[in-house]
Formats: structure tokens, sequence, C-alpha cells
């Protein structure tokens, strides 16, 4: 992500209004594989240096394993664990799903701060639109993205992500999530 767009992001996130308690929760959705995390990781530094500190959760620590990862219940959970918290001054405290024992091991709490970052597939739900300040799309070739994820999380996870693959596109086309998206950037 270049310097100009993490300051064009930075200054339409400063210029939005808190919509969850006092703090602006910034959504970052897309295909898996498009660069998510990366701009999470760069917003977050980008954002520290005038805000101070950032919290940032990322989707796949709230996931419960790949079946049903995008039902109801991973919405349920968000409202409880992150954004009713937020919007009655509290930190925010969930379980942490342990990837390699396959169910939640630990609570992690993170700060609340005035800008909360929401990261992964499934940040842009429908169910969470009237919290978030502003919500991001990031997309990228699609010939590219399995290729990245695989490189990342190891060969073992091609099969997942070839049925997830179908899972987050119809999610992404049942709420809208493109279209809803305040800004729209295209990893490399």
């Amino acid at each position: 992500m270049s310097f100009f767009e993490l300051s064009k992001i930075r200054v339409a996130i400063e210029n939005s209004d808190a919509l969850c308690g006092d703090t602006k929760i910034v959504t970052i959705d897309g295909p898996a594989g498009s660069g998510k995390t990366t701009l999470a990781n760069e917003l977050a530094s980008e954002l520290a240096t005038s805000t101070g500190i950032i919290s940032v959760v990322h989707m796949d620590e709230l996931y419960e394993g790949w079946d049903d990862a995008l039902g109801q219940k991973l919405f349920d959970r968000i409202e409880a664990w992150i954004l009713a918290p937020i919007r009655n001054g509290l930190s925010p405290k969930f379980l942490k799903y342990d990837w390699h024992q396959g169910k939640y091991a630990n609570w992690s709490e993170l700060p609340l701060t005035p800008v909360f970052i929401i990261e992964g597939v499934g940040s842009g739900h429908a169910a969470l639109r009237k919290f978030v300040s502003q919500a991001i799309w990031v997309e990228a070739d699609d010939d590219l993205l399995l290729d990245r994820v695989v490189q990342r999380d190891g060969e073992g996870v091609r099969d997942e992500m070839l049925i997830w693959k179908d899972r987050e596109r119809a999610y992404f086309e049942s709420n809208a999530v493109k279209n809803a998206a305040h800004i729209h950037l295209r990893g490399q």
C-alpha cells in the first residue's frame, strides 16, 4: 500500500463519525489472499502516529474452524465480544480460536482505542454496518489469491481454501459487501 493511499484512508477515518460508542470501527473485507492483514497492520501503524495505539482483531481468530465459519454464530460473537463492550466503553475480550487444536483455546483482551480495526472475511457483514465508520474492500486478481494463501499458510490448506472460496463468494454476494464499502482498494 502506498503512503498516499494510507494517508487518504487515514483522513477518511479521521473525518468519519464514531458509531460504536466513542470508537470508530473500521472493517477490512475482501477475498482471502487479497492483502487485508497487511493493510490492517500498515493502517494501524499509520493511525497510531495521530491517535496512539490502535487495536486490530483478525477474523480468523474468531471463526470456529472452517465449517460454518461465516454463519450467524460468528456475527453473534462479534456483537457480544467486540461491539457491545466497545459501545459500553469497555475493552473487548474474546475467545481466540486455535487452528492447531481445533477449538477456542484462550481469552484475548484488546485495549479500547479510538479506532478499532476488524480485519478479514466476514467483517463487512450487513449486521455489523450500523456500527462501522469506514468499511474497506480489498481485492486482487483472482488467479493470485489461492497461491498467496497457500504460500502463506502451507499446501495443507489448499483443499479447504477451494471450498472457502465458494463460501466467501456466497457471503460477499448475499451481504453486498463490495458495494457497501466506503473505500475500494486493489491489493498488489
